[in-house]
């Protein structure tokens, strides 16, 4: 929820709003007001409709306090129409700039340009290096909050190929920005550590470690950045804990890799890995055969894969814990399946010169050299087999199964009455 300053249209107090809801309630006289209004209604009043340089840069800061950098961008643009020489609007608009991308639009230079000509507008109204070097620290926030924008897309998207490249060329654009804030004259010793630790930390993402992908880097390249690293950890020393960015100065931006095919993509795995679903647990409840559960077991396998990927860009670097929960229920529904699964009815009998054999779903009844073949399945029921037979010429019959002290018996059952009753060949 981001709340932002406005002001009630109705009793005209100065209220708090989410702007991402239409309509809210005054916290003063409790009137329905439309939020959009609200916020205007304050532009109004404090401003009278006169869009003066002050009112915009309070405008702006308002904006960029609250992390809503589009909004702040406009105000800060407005604001240079009128003052193009002011070295703080120049720098608020660069990194504002920065701020609004996103991975695909990804832009730190916007900000490092806007530092350069913010710098020399300083240099030439001859401000106070404590002014320049706070310039230099909210661009060194910018650049840090954008290296771990990227390591965000990276932990919740796979990457492919082009992705992965563009990845690191972008983590590369955070290291040299971070280098040319380093190349700058700072007399404040906790703000160069904090650069330091930005250009080793990038260089850490560059490289990636075990739990990360391998991006075939040149030797070359490895070589120049482990000597770079060596170089500033020598710089930082050993306590750096309190010359650190803060994490939370990372820019509201959107991580979305996900293109409208691999949508789709997913959509029909979903459905169809619910329907093969379906059929595995039918063919479990129905007591068909082993072969034919695990078939269905092995189909619903062979979606993971598709599945993996789609929990990827959503879950990235979490997708470990999901994919060894997984693993375990499966092999958990496994054994379940097998210690629990009837055993596949297959036998032989006979009765005087009838034979009848069931086996991997095939019927054949030879009568005096008569063959009758067909297809059966069967059920299990009150520790019986129900076998249910269609003959080639249609016909169809019922058998139960029933296992005695004598090895068993099958009879042919109709209207719920065993007819004939034929004995195992043993």
């Amino acid at each position: 929820m981001k709340l932002v300053a406005a002001k009630c249209p109705n009793c005209g107090a100065s209220i708090k709003v989410d702007r991402s809801l239409k309509f809210t309630n005054c916290e003063y006289c409790n009137t329905q007001i439309i939020v959009e209004e609200a916020v205007e209604n304050l532009i109004k009043v404090e401003f009278k409709d006169t869009p003066t340089l002050d009112n915009l840069l309070t405008l702006g800061d308002r904006y960029y306090s609250n992390k809503e950098y589009g909004e702040a961008y406009k105000a800060y643009s407005k604001a240079e129409e009128i003052d193009p020489n002011n070295p703080i609007v120049v720098l608020r608009k660069g990194l504002c700039k920065s701020m609004v991308t996103g991975f695909n639009d990804f832009d730190v230079d916007s900000a490092i340009n806007g530092l350069k000509t913010s710098m020399d507008l300083m240099k030439k109204m001859k401000m106070s290096k404590k002014d320049i070097n706070k310039s230099i620290d909210e661009v060194g926030a910018c650049i840090y909050g954008s290296k771990n924008f990227l390591l965000h897309v990276y932990a919740r998207n796979k990457l492919n190929k082009t992705q992965t490249s563009e990845y690191i060329d972008k983590l590369e654009a955070c290291l040299n920005a971070f280098l040319y804030l380093d190349s700058i004259d700072i007399s404040d010793l906790d703000l160069k550590h904090r650069i330091y630790i930005g250009i080793v930390e990038t260089i850490d993402a560059i490289l990636g470690d075990k739990k990360t992908t391998n991006y075939n880097l040149s030797t070359k390249f490895v070589n120049d950045l482990n000597n770079k690293k060596k170089i500033y950890l020598e710089y930082l020393g050993k306590d750096t804990s309190k010359s650190k960015y803060n994490a939370t100065q990372m820019p509201d931006k959107v991580v979305d890799m996900e293109t409208g095919s691999s949508k789709i993509k997913d959509i029909l795995c979903y459905v169809a890995i619910f329907f093969i679903s379906i059929m595995f647990l039918g063919s479990i409840l129905n007591g068909e055969s082993i072969i034919e559960i695990l078939i269905w077991f092995l189909a619903i396998i062979s979606f993971i894969p598709q599945i993996k990927k789609a929990l990827m860009r959503r879950n990235g670097a979490n997708i470990g814990k999901i994919i060894v929960i997984a693993r375990v229920a499966l092999l958990v529904i496994a054994f379940l399946i097998l210690a629990t699964a009837p055993t596949p009815f297959e036998n032989t009998f006979e009765k005087d010169d009838v034979t009848i054999s069931f086996e991997s779903g095939k019927y054949q009844m030879i009568n005096n050299d008569n063959i009758i073949d067909g297809d059966y399945h069967w059920d299990s029921k009150d520790n019986d087999y129900y076998i249910y037979v269609q003959t080639t010429d249609n016909n169809n019959y019922t058998y139960r199964y029933r296992d005695n002290k004598e090895g068993g018996s099958l009879c042919l059952f109709e209207d719920n009455k065993c007819i004939t009753l034929y004995s195992p060949v043993n």
